[in-house]
């Protein structure tokens, strides 16, 4: 345990060493680059990401919806975001664990909630793909190469992907992981246009989330519009890795080191580097935020219960 907890936090130190390094060989890149700070637009820019995260909760209570489990939204909320904390440790079973004990002590069905984390996971991973591949699009170095080709990929990747989306394949995957576990088959209820409709929302909250990023790029160094998508795409893949990078809490060192070749791209790599460590910075303090609105509110509401129940008597 303690050798893989080890190796787990020397990669991610290696990660930021060699990203270190690149600023240190490329200072003079650094203090030549456009780097700005308008708080405006810092400001707008977290209120935009801050409300992508609502739209992953939406899409969580979809998923509970259809499946038969769904709790009060605003108690939904509060599960959501007090599992999130769970990412910032490694293994990231810690997020799920949080979430199965808050439906479990509900008297919801540990399979069925299983299976939603299940859907969770695989449509907001597809969304980001997805996002991704058709990002690359903006770029001209992807235009001026290959684009026919690179769009048939594209069609491919598509069609692949909705195919795999579709409840009797997605159920047969699941049964062929739980075979191995040697656990009990499931049967999945929920239909494929439900699916595609959840697959929506997770696009929706990737786009608000990527609009976001733009624009807390360019509050700190200038960038042009025409980067959005990219933006959005590099952000929606770079999270998604740091997501299914196992060893790395939260993503650690993974995202960073993702976002930076991709950033790399369209800037300058130190400036594209200092931006990583920013991202995870700024990314941090809306969830921790979050954490605590979602808690302060369900203090007020445990009080105005209280006193309901003290008025009555």
């Amino acid at each position: 345990m303690r050798g893989r907890r080890f190796l787990q936090w020397a990669f991610v130190i290696a990660i930021f060493f060699f990203l270190g390094r690149i600023l240190w060989e490329n200072w003079n890149q650094v203090r030549g680059a456009d780097f700005t700070f308008r708080i405006p637009s810092l400001l707008f820019s977290t209120l935009i990401f801050a409300f992508s995260y609502l739209i992953q909760v939406w899409a969580w209570y979809l998923i509970t919806l259809r499946l038969g489990m769904a709790i009060p939204f605003q108690e939904t909320l509060k599960s959501w975001f007090s599992s999130q904390p769970g990412k910032y440790l490694p293994g990231k079973v810690w997020l799920f664990l949080s979430r199965l004990y808050h439906y479990d002590s509900r008297g919801k069905s540990k399979k069925t909630i299983t299976i939603a984390l299940y859907f969770e996971t695989v449509t907001m991973i597809m969304a980001a793909g997805l996002l991704f591949l058709v990002s690359l699009f903006s770029l001209r170095q992807v235009q001026s190469f290959h684009s026919g080709f690179l769009s048939l990929c594209l069609i491919l990747i598509f069609m692949l992907a909705f195919l795999l989306l579709h409840p009797k394949v997605l159920q047969k995957a699941l049964n062929a992981v739980l075979t191995l576990l040697n656990r009990e088959p499931i049967t999945i209820s929920i239909s494929y246009s439900d699916i595609l409709w959840i697959l929506g929302v997770c696009l929706f909250s990737w786009v608000v989330g990527g609009i976001g990023f733009y624009l807390f790029v360019d509050s700190v160094f200038l960038i042009s519009s025409k980067h959005i998508l990219f933006l959005t795409g590099a952000l929606a893949i770079s999270s998604t890795l740091g997501l299914l990078a196992l060893f790395a809490p939260s993503g650690l060192g993974v995202r960073e080191g993702v976002l930076v070749y991709l950033l790399s791209t369209i800037m300058p790599s130190p400036a594209a580097v200092i931006l990583s460590i920013l991202t995870r910075l700024w990314m941090t303090f809306i969830e921790i935020a979050w954490i605590g609105v979602v808690y302060l509110i369900g203090l007020s509401a445990k009080k105005g219960e209280q006193q309901d129940r003290h008025g009555e008597t």
